[in-house]
């Protein structure tokens, strides 16, 4: 099964692009990166615009941000991770 992303884009012009796909014309800004479904660290679905915001800058839910993220940004960004079962 096919989807937008599979396909390549045009360029429109210096912000956009645009696809056709079955018939419907899709334009997204240029370098757009979509955000997850799920939480990359513990799975949980993204439910809330604080989730996604969450996604945007560290790829986690808003959850994992406070509890891990915020408090050990150093130590993340340089690859760490808590122990956690889920």
């Amino acid at each position: 099964m096919s989807t937008v992303d599979d396909d390549k884009w045009h360029q429109i012009d210096k912000k956009l692009e645009e696809k056709k796909y079955t018939d419907v014309r899709f334009v997204r800004p240029i370098g757009y990166k979509p955000v997850g479904l799920s939480c990359s660290f513990c799975g949980t679905l993204i439910a809330t615009i604080e989730d996604v915001e969450s996604m945007k800058e560290a790829n986690i839910c808003q959850n994992c941000y406070i509890t891990y993220y915020y408090h050990n940004k150093v130590k993340w960004k340089k690859g760490w991770r808590p122990n956690i079962k889920t």
